[in-house]
């Protein structure tokens, strides 16, 4: 859970991340699988790329980013 990891400010592309729905400045970050129909049903998941989820410490508000070193 995220819980049990400590929160603290972040930064995408130089800029520090700012929770648009209680205006907190505390995430905490988890990386996720960014799951297509096709992959699933082909049992390939492993292929997906990967992103990154910013939790707000304050309202549990979760902002998603495509992982940086993923492209579209």
């Amino acid at each position: 859970m995220a819980s049990r990891k400590t929160a603290g400010p972040q930064f995408r592309a130089g800029h520090a991340l700012k929770c648009p729905v209680c205006g907190h400045e505390r995430f905490w970050v988890r990386e996720a699988q960014l799951n297509t129909k096709l992959m699933s049903l082909l049992d390939l998941d492993f292929i997906n790329p990967r992103g990154h989820c910013y939790i707000c410490e304050s309202c549990r508000h979760i902002m998603w980013f495509y992982g940086e070193d993923e492209r579209p």
